[in-house]
């Protein structure tokens, strides 16, 4: 199988749950959570996310999914690109 890589960037709202184990985790409006590894650094100059400052605060979030097939295994990294306070 041929290896490939892919890119979709997504626009959601949702509610900030604070720092874990090197993640920024957010929990979506449908309820679901999202952790993000990566993140815009021009975010991190804005908010400062692993303070409680912002913890239960609500985000418009812009993100890329990166979609890579790597060994025949498919793995998807969720990078954080714009946050806007709501």
């Amino acid at each position: 199988m041929a290896y490939y890589n892919s890119q979709q960037t997504v626009t959601l709202v949702g509610v900030y749950q604070g720092y874990t184990n090197g993640y920024y985790v957010f929990e979506l409006e449908n309820g679901d959570i999202i952790d993000f590894e990566q993140i815009n650094k021009k975010n991190l100059e804005h908010f400062d996310l692993k303070s409680s400052t912002f913890k239960n605060k609500k985000f418009e979030i812009t993100y890329k999914e990166i979609f890579d097939d790597v060994d025949d295994e498919d793995l998807v990294i969720f990078k954080l690109h714009d946050l806007q306070l709501l």
